[in-house]
């Protein structure tokens, strides 16, 4: 199972509710995804959720995992399309 570790921009300019959106991954993923805590080391990728177009959370942290940006609802659906797709 994909471990996913979520990372939240700030939230000073939000044009959806972030936390909503990922609860509608979580749910639609279930059985795909295991949503892990940023202390867990063993992370397949990060899903940034950014409030808006600027995409101004800090992501050097994670520079050495696969990121995926999520600044839109539409990019959700894409990102639980590319997980739910077969290998």
């Amino acid at each position: 199972m994909l471990k996913v570790e979520i990372k939240y921009c700030g939230g000073c300019n939000p044009y959806y509710d972030r936390v909503a959106l990922v609860e509608r991954i979580k749910s639609r993923l279930k059985g795909k995804a295991e949503f892990v805590s940023p202390s867990n080391d063993d992370v397949d990728l990060v899903l940034a959720v950014q409030g808006c177009q600027t995409a101004c959370a800090d992501l050097s942290p994670f520079q050495s995992q696969t990121i995926h940006i999520i600044t839109r609802i539409a990019d959700a659906e894409k990102f639980i399309e590319r997980l739910l797709l077969p290998p």
